[in-house]
């Protein structure tokens, strides 16, 4: 019921970095957000970022099927973290609200014609981590944490800062 319109934040995603997950979508999505406000000050604006996260490194979208392929390989068999983070500006009050979601996914072992089928079928160069919530539906035996899987989006917790932020929801 709120009426929105999406706009993209054209910022360099590679400028901004940082070895731990959590920190570096918070800063990402918080990047996005103030980009927006330049260019909409009397909004309200949501941004995200979200990126997986194995063994101290961190998955972001893949460069190309190969690299897709590769990051579906080292998640087969293994339990990574999916971290999502929100941020919900305020812009004519300059109020920032920001939020830290982790998804704990396990994938069953997979088979190498599974990945391959799965690479050609989705558009995986446009996920982080290249999977989206078919791949976690199909290939996960366990997921526990943060319900921000199926959009990368944590609505429940969008919910709670737009009401915060005095937006009716």
């Amino acid at each position: 019921g709120v009426r929105y319109e999406t706009r993209p934040a054209s910022i360099d995603e590679k400028a901004i970095r940082h070895d731990d997950p959590a920190q570096l979508t918070r800063q990402l999505a918080e990047a996005k957000a103030w980009k927006v406000a330049g260019e909409c000050p009397d909004a309200v604006i949501v941004s995200g970022d979200a990126v997986a996260a194995k063994d101290g490194r961190i998955y972001e979208k893949p460069h190309d099927l190969n690299e897709a392929a590769r990051f579906l390989r080292e998640f087969s068999g293994n339990e990574f973290q999916f971290v999502t983070s929100l941020a919900v500006l305020h812009a004519p009050k300059r109020k920032l609200l920001t939020a830290v979601e982790t998804s704990h996914i396990t994938f069953r072992p997979l088979l190498e014609r599974e990945i391959q089928d799965y690479i050609r079928k989705y558009a995986v160069l446009n996920y982080a981590g290249a999977f989206e919530s078919d791949a976690v539906l199909k290939f996960a035996e366990k997921v526990s944490g943060a319900v921000n899987i199926g959009t990368a989006l944590p609505v429940s917790r969008l919910v709670t800062m737009l009401r915060e932020q005095g937006v009716e929801v």
